[in-house]
């Protein structure tokens, strides 16, 4: 039996990453019909977890070292 994939690869120009990556995931997406609500949602999550751990970082300098 075959094994089928679905792979994108994408060059992302990292001096404008909220466009690039908005079009990322606008064609991500297209892979996902019916599903677009789900796949943001679990990509907000992702985002807020990763935005906890810049912010506890922020909050952590400064304070001394034990």
């Amino acid at each position: 039996m075959p094994n089928i994939t679905h792979i994108m690869r994408a060059e992302i120009d990292l001096s404008q990453p909220v466009p690039e990556l908005c079009t990322v995931i606008a064609h991500v997406l297209q892979a996902w019909p019916g599903r677009e609500r789900e796949v943001l949602s679990k990509l907000r999550e992702a985002i807020d977890d990763h935005l906890q751990v810049i912010e506890r970082r922020v909050s952590d300098r400064g304070k001394p070292l034990r």
